[in-house]
């Protein structure tokens, strides 16, 4: 058994959401009796943490414990708006309309707490949960009392609204130039991955890989480490494992249930590295930017750029499996191009003629 070990990167940039006025998300936030902190937002939690984010980012925002704060995506049909959870929005997005909205919901408490402690609003500042005056930490007053206050006094719900909506981006036409860039903030990362390819089978295993993202500021770095580390098996499981093409989207020849879709599975976790480089964004809700799906891009060119490192063959076409690879080193023995595709599934077969591929729906034939 013949083993050779390679090593490979490569690096993407990845943009936050959509754009041209199509992406935008609410958040509505009250002040309870209690001082406690509702928050009412359309942006579902599908894993991906966001009402774990969307709590810190509102508890940072107003200036109270974020086990203050409750969030509430129950219904979307009666909550405020938001576009989806998809394109990687849901911290930039979704963050940024419970932002807004936490922001207005703390200028109001200020406003309050001035009238309550008689000093001006700018005065004051918020912390663990009461308002008091800037280096009189004594002179302070509590967010229930505030509640109280605007409730039975001034006949006042104490609440905002955020939304975050990019703006409409449009060219000038003297100089082409962009009025407001198109997305909200570009995202960076590297993956670095060494791997073992079986010579006399075609197996793959992926060893080890490093990887490297910057999302502009880590708001949870624990839940940044769960996504990168999630998205380095799904970017294996696509590089060596998961077969959608040709046939996506198309139901014609696929497995009949889960157990035939190959996926990985912890025998095939290899060693993981994970930095986060914090590159903040001027728009982003405390400078974050996105982390969801660009984690699963950059690991099958990674493989496939250790595997020609390794062997000396590309396999351009994914999922990598040990007959692509047994077929690319056949065709290097023998001095023949490789198997390689143009927008279609093809494959390169000796048994086929020139003219029969060259009649098919085909774009790229490599003879002997």
């Amino acid at each position: 058994m013949a083993k050779a070990v390679g090593r490979g990167i490569a690096a993407i940039e990845y943009p936050t959401g959509m754009n041209q006025n199509g992406d935008p998300s609410q958040a509505w936030i009250k002040l309870k009796m209690d001082g406690r902190v509702d928050v009412f937002a359309g942006t579902v939690d599908i894993g991906q943490g966001s009402k774990t984010v969307h709590s810190q980012i509102v508890a940072d925002a107003i200036g109270v414990p974020m086990d203050w704060v409750t969030m509430d995506t129950s219904n979307t049909d009666s909550s405020a708006f938001c576009m989806g959870t998809f394109a990687s929005r849901g911290t930039f997005i979704g963050g940024n309309a419970v932002r807004l909205a936490a922001e207005k919901v703390r200028s109001r408490i200020l406003e309050i707490g001035g009238e309550l402690l008689e000093v001006d609003a700018g005065d004051l500042e918020i912390a663990d949960g009461e308002v008091h005056v800037k280096g009189s930490p004594d002179k302070k007053v509590g967010m229930g009392d505030i509640a109280g206050f605007a409730t039975f006094v001034k006949g006042e719900l104490i609440s905002g609204q955020g939304t975050a909506l990019k703006e409409y981006a449009t060219l000038d036409p003297e100089t082409g130039a962009v009025t407001v860039p198109p997305h909200s903030a570009i995202s960076y990362a590297a993956c670095a991955a060494e791997v073992e390819v079986d010579t006399e089978t075609g197996d793959v295993r992926v060893l080890k890989m490093s990887q490297v993202y910057d999302v502009g500021r880590a708001i949870n770095p624990t839940m940044v480490e769960g996504q990168i580390e999630g998205g380095a098996m799904q970017g294996l499981g696509l590089g060596l494992l998961e077969t959608v093409y040709p046939y996506y989207p198309s139901p014609d020849h696929r497995g009949s249930g889960y157990g035939s879709y190959f996926v990985p599975s912890m025998e095939e976790l290899p060693e993981l590295e994970c930095i986060i480089i914090e590159n903040p964004s001027s728009d982003g809700p405390f400078g974050a930017k996105s982390i969801g799906e660009m984690a699963n891009n950059a690991q099958p060119p990674a493989i496939a750029t250790a595997i020609y490192d390794a062997v000396g063959v590309w396999v351009t076409e994914m999922p990598i499996t040990p007959e692509k690879v047994l077929r690319a080193l056949r065709a290097k023995e023998e001095g023949r191009p490789e198997s390689r595709t143009d927008g279609k599934y093809i494959r390169y077969d000796e048994e086929l003629s020139i003219n029969a591929v060259a009649s098919a729906d085909s774009a790229v034939l490599f003879a002997p």
